[in-house]
């Protein structure tokens, strides 16, 4: 630091660079004129302790600071400013890492809204890292852009890798136990019955040449490190690319510091009212001369059209950059507060909500920027209404976002979360729009509806925050219990016209259901909240493909309820069995699924009578439907499945005509139309096409008149499949792509798998071998890192798929059926299934 006024310069050492050179021709000029800083501030329209820095030698002067001094000792301004200028352009060769860049940033399928602002020496290093090493940590505070960075190095590396890179967000997870799952889920498989994740993650890429993003790791660290660990020797082409908080303290890691953006040379002290008297002038080429000022200012201008970097207030916004040390997170936070502020005021405010440090940041041991963080999140908490810091903190629970209109009911006050709209909208929703006007939310629409999004900094704050409240427990209980009503209304309404709206409902819902599910309950919550929310996540993880998640919720849900909590709970604990039932057969763990759809008849057979007509009403205010008859309807239904999958024709209609048997049938489970079209499927194995046919047509009309769309999808894809057994490929087009229209309607991945095996078949069977290899290709893409059993482990399907496969390969040749195959693994399923129908069309014209 430069001395203070009065007392003598620190001494300076001409060999040690440009700057400090240029320092010490500033103090001869000085002393040549005899001046004190004192007598030159008198003459000049900045401070003593600006003039002083000047000639400090820790940082080059602003233009006009360097001017004012030159003019105050009587030297020739034009000489200096060259002078200047060329030691300017000599440190920035010298210091290349305050060039500014600005780029478009399009990474995993997105464009961003906003601008990539420098970090090129970042860039070029962890590019050439991931060259030469297996894993590269980006490590820094929260707040400093790690993610960004990270998923911008990806975009730009993503070329070398050729079987893709993935993004493992970890930041919603609150166990090292979850990773491994987790980033099995990010690259799309799930593990088959009685295997890990991480042996399935291993299996799923060997031999492939693949990128992983771990995406903030700091608070699952050792899951991280032994995930990783455990994937790197047996997977030599696999790369990581990490983001934490600190090291992984892997021996084959290498660290990569990601550090706030540069700041701009402007001395630290300078005051903010020191101008030139009426000059208004747009900074120039070079006016916003550090990656900090560009990004505040490139976020000022977005956020208040009218504000602009001038001479006049280039200084102050330089030391607001210089007080927030860079962050990205606090820049963006800051600029948009000039909406209501000058520049000068808002540097007043900082300085100010500065020295307000938070509990996390009180320890002196703490690095001074982590400290500078938290004193930002006071600030902002300091400028919420009581309203807004409640809201704050509720939504800091909620993770992948939340809905503005659960939100509203969310953040309601105590007892009013079924209050009108319009009440709502004059509490919650005013605390909600003045958190986006803080930027501590952000919004986007989706399908007409407003999604909000929280930053992980700031729902950590939020959450510290609340535990310091002392609403913890009460914002933990609202949280869950709406979360888990939502799952228990899309259960009840899955067999509805509805069925289609709460799918796509709770697709984006799924990491907080994940939260709460894999979450100890907290305590006073009754058991049958989340009992009844079970019955939403049969159709939910089926179609959302998270069926091994979707299991392995469930067996943690029946460890948890071994047996019904009391005797009124009999048949939502049954329920939730089936549900458990349902999902472990898809995963193939049939034994397993036996062993719970056997506790659940047992549990039915011990009901005494008083309690046949269901669980009536319970603590979430639903009322369920099923009655102890229904569900063991149920049961039997379930436990044809494995027979139909296995081709045990005989086994699979005995349990399904049982079912049929009872008269009762659960409208939630789908019992009455699923087993109609397992005799259908029936049918087919057995080669009885007209009463295949006839059966599944009569599902099919079940399924139309209730409205509900997943299980029309199977059934269309049923009879196709039956036109194809028939020797009919021709009759089969129709109805796929019907079943494809309805799949879209709910976003269901694996049920267009499913069926584009068998228009692979149908393409071959017609005379278009290739476009059938372009359609399997694209279809592995879905399956084969999944890890589930590929068709559900359906035997009939299977060996369709197998006769569709061998057709196209026997007559294209190996090696032309191999570059077709390999055409549509690089294209993916969607845009193949397109050209395919097109093709299959065409060909159905033909003949």
């Amino acid at each position: 630091m430069a001395g203070r006024p009065g007392r003598p310069e620190q001494p300076l050492d001409p060999e040690a660079g440009p700057l400090e050179r240029f320092a010490l021709d500033l103090r001869a000029l000085r002393r040549r004129a005899r001046l004190t800083y004192a007598q030159m501030a008198a003459s000049t329209h900045f401070s003593q302790s600006a003039l002083s820095q000047a000639a400090a030698g820790q940082r080059l002067p602003s233009r006009e600071v360097l001017l004012a001094y030159v003019r105050a000792c009587g030297g020739d301004p034009r000489w200096w400013e060259e002078c200047w200028e060329r030691v300017r352009q000599e440190l920035y060769r010298l210091e290349d890492a305050r060039d500014v860049g600005t780029f478009t940033l399009q990474s995993f399928g997105g464009v961003e809204a906003t601008s990539f602002v420098g970090r090129e020496t970042e860039l070029t290093e962890a590019t050439a890292l991931l060259e030469r090493c297996r894993l590269v940590t980006l490590v820094g505070m929260g707040g400093v852009g790690k993610t960004r960075l990270a998923r911008r190095i990806v975009h730009e590396v993503s070329e070398r890798f050729t079987d893709g890179t993935y993004c493992a967000e970890l930041a919603e997870l609150s166990s090292d136990h979850a990773v491994p799952e987790a980033v099995a889920s990010a690259v799309g498989v799930h593990a088959r019955a009685g295997q890990d994740p991480l042996s399935a993650l291993a299996e799923a890429l060997r031999r492939r040449s693949v990128l992983l993003l771990f995406d903030n790791c700091e608070h699952v660290l050792g899951g991280c490190a032994r995930t990783i660990q455990g994937l790197l020797p047996l997977l030599p082409e696999l790369r990581v690319l990490a983001t934490s908080r600190q090291p992984l303290d892997l021996g084959a890691e290498h660290v990569l510091q990601v550090r706030p953006l540069g700041l701009p040379p402007l001395p630290q002290n300078e005051s903010p009212y020191e101008t030139h008297a009426g000059e208004e002038r747009a900074a120039g080429e070079g006016g916003v001369d550090s990656p900090a000022m560009t990004l505040f200012a490139d976020r000022a201008e977005a956020a208040s059209p009218d504000f602009r970097v001038t001479d006049a207030n280039r200084h102050v916004v330089a030391q607001v950059c210089r007080r927030l040390d860079g962050l990205p997170l606090a820049l963006e936070i800051a600029a948009r507060r000039l909406r209501t502020l000058a520049p000068e005021e808002l540097l007043e405010r900082l300085d100010h909500r500065f020295r307000l440090l938070g509990p996390g940041a009180g320890e002196r041991t703490a690095p001074p920027r982590h400290r500078a963080l938290r004193a930002l999140f006071d600030w902002s908490y300091e400028l919420c209404t009581e309203t807004e810091r409640t809201t704050w903190e509720q939504l800091s629970l909620c993770t992948g976002g939340v809905l503005l209109t659960d939100a509203e009911q969310l953040c309601a006050p105590a007892g009013q979360g079924a209050a009108p709209e319009a009440t709502a909208a004059g509490g919650a929703f005013e605390a909600l729009a003045g958190l986006m006007d803080k930027s501590l939310l952000t919004r986007i629409e989706t399908d007409g509806r407003t999604r909000l999004y929280m930053l992980e900094t700031v729902r950590a704050y939020g959450q510290e925050r609340l535990m310091e409240s002392g609403r913890a427990q009460l914002a933990l209980r609202r949280h869950r219990a709406w979360y888990l009503r939502l799952a228990a209304r899309a259960g009840l309404s899955y067999g509805s016209s509805a069925q289609a709206s709460w799918l796509r409902r709770l697709r984006v819902e799924h990491a907080n259901l994940r939260q709460i599910v894999t979450s100890p309950p907290p305590p006073g919550e009754p058991a049958e909240t989340l009992l009844h929310a079970c019955l939403g996540f049969w159709l939910h993880c089926l179609t959302s493909a998270n069926v091994g998640e979707g299991a392995g919720w469930m067996r943690r849900i029946l460890e948890r309820h071994p047996r019904p909590p009391s005797p009124e709970t009999t048949v939502l604990w049954c329920q939730a069995v089936w549900v458990a039932g349902f999902l472990l057969l898809l995963q193939g763990d049939y034994d397993s699924a036996q062993e719970v759809i056997t506790r659940g008849e047992g549990a039915l057979a011990d009901m005494p009578a008083a309690n046949g007509t269901g669980s009536g009403t319970v603590a979430s205010g639903l009322v369920d439907q099923s009655t102890p008859e229904e569900l063991t309807a149920a049961f039997l239904q379930l436990r044809a499945l494995p027979a139909l999958f296995a081709g045990e024709t005989e086994t699979a209609v005995k349990y399904t005509e049982a079912s049929l048997a009872t008269g009762q049938w659960s409208d939630a489970l789908l019992t009455r139309e699923q087993c109609v079209a397992q005799l259908g499927f029936a049918a087919v194995m057995q080669g009885d096409h007209a009463r295949s046919t006839a059966l599944l047509e009569q599902a099919l009309k079940m399924s139309e008149a209730r409205g509900e769309v997943w299980h029309r999808c199977y059934l269309l894809w049923a009879l196709a499949v039956n036109h194809s057994e028939a020797g009919r490929p021709e009759l089969a087009l129709e109805p796929l792509k019907r079943a494809l229209r309805h799949m879209r309607e709910i976003d269901e991945h694996l049920g267009e798998a499913a069926l584009s095996e068998t228009l692979a078949w149908v393409l071959s069977s017609c005379g278009d071998p290739r476009s059938a290899a372009v359609v399997l290709g694209a279809v592995d893409r879905v399956w084969h890192p999944s890890g589930a059993p590929r068709l559900f482990g359906f035997a009939l399907l299977t060996a369709h798929r197998e006769r569709g496969l061998q057709s196209a390969r026997r007559l294209l040749g190996e090696s032309e059926y191999k570059r077709a195959y390999q055409e549509g693994q690089s294209l993916g399923l969607r845009g193949t299934l397109e050209r395919a129908f097109t093709a299959g069309e065409r060909l159905c014209r033909g003949a």
